[in-house]
């Protein structure tokens, strides 16, 4: 596609400010053009480093310090208090351990916990730095929820979809990413790539450096990793195996590249439905069985089909997209078959 679009632009798109038609060019720029998903990862960094800063900006200076200067009088007033008052001891401790060991907690418990929510959309790999330093990259069509800070013993996020983690090291608090079907992956420093979406049959942890153990809520068996290995989990019947992983094949994506080691098609397709938000059919069985074995990096989608094209009997169609009556389009479909 030949249309540029300019930065403000892609702030209005991240704003949702752009008409259905402008919207749509930009999602067909970020499945096609490389360059652009680069630039839009940029912008899409600096939106949010600028919506933190509009959040300080929102502060009122003013009411936090008359707030300030009220607590500094009143701790004041209460000292001079307790100089006439150093009698009643007996009376206020009483007073002091209820509200410390009973009205406090149960005040703290009602304080909502403040999370942040970070998605990422098709054919867009996301970088975040959690509140403990701890770097995550998000692979495309992922979410990963965690707290505004980490509280308590343990560091707990929540992910559905696919993640890159390099964990800073803390032998006092365990970090926890938990899944859907109540997979838990924990460590206290270490990399690992964990792949759990919601709709797989099997999730996959790799252990790139350190230690991590997976379990599931479901299942008796807990599973310790050495680095080079992978964890490979299947919700509908809660077992845990373990094998060799090639951290590089399973890591790569958080690079921006696709590799494949005689992969089956099936499963290549896979990671090429997920990268670039498209669906896929196969509409002959035996393809599934096919092995591929390549490496794609900033090719658009039409150039990778084009390439497996070539290399196995294979032709393709696909679709044009649709505008649904609430203004959003439908995925395009592409419909692999034996060429005959």
């Amino acid at each position: 596609m030949s249309e540029i679009f300019d930065e403000s632009q892609i702030f209005s798109y991240l704003d949702g400010n752009l008409s259905p038609d402008e919207r749509k060019r930009v999602e067909e720029l970020l499945q096609s053009s490389p360059e652009f998903r680069a630039k839009f990862q940029e912008i899409s960094h600096l939106y949010r480093l600028s919506e933190n800063y509009r959040k300080q900006k929102s502060i009122d200076v003013s009411a936090a310090w008359n707030t300030l200067s009220r607590k500094i009088s009143f701790l004041t007033f209460r000292e001079k208090v307790w100089n006439f008052t150093r009698t009643a001891a007996a009376i206020l401790l009483p007073l002091f351990l209820l509200y410390q060991y009973v009205v406090e907690p149960v005040v703290k418990r009602n304080v909502p916990e403040q999370t942040i929510t970070l998605a990422s959309m098709p054919g867009v790999i996301t970088k975040a730095v959690l509140p403990d330093g701890s770097e995550v990259w998000l692979n495309s069509q992922s979410k990963l929820t965690y707290p505004h800070q980490f509280k308590g013993k343990e560091r707990t996020v929540m992910l559905e979809g696919e993640a890159y983690f390099n964990v800073v090291s803390d032998k006092k608090h365990r970090f926890n990413v938990l899944t859907p079907h109540q997979m838990t992956v924990s460590a206290y420093g270490t990399e690992f790539n964990v792949n759990a979406y919601k709709d797989n049959s099997r999730y996959k942890v790799t252990l790139v450096r350190g230690h991590v153990e997976v379990a599931a809520a479901d299942s008796p068996e807990r599973k310790e990793l050495e680095q080079g290995e992978q964890v490979l989990f299947m919700p509908e019947t809660k077992t845990i195996t373990t094998a060799k992983a090639d951290t590089y094949v399973e890591t790569a994506w958080k690079d921006g590249k696709l590799v494949f080691r005689r992969e089956k098609f099936e499963n290549l397709t896979e990671k090429l439905t997920r990268k670039f938000g498209v669906t896929i059919v196969l509409q002959d069985e035996k393809l599934k069985d096919y092995e591929y074995t390549a490496t794609f990096t900033d090719e658009s989608l039409e150039e990778i089909l084009e390439l497996l094209k070539m290399s196995a009997p294979i032709t393709y169609t696909i679709s044009k997209q649709q505008q649904l009556d609430n203004d959003t389009f439908t995925k395009r479909v592409i419909t692999i078959r034996s060429r005959k």
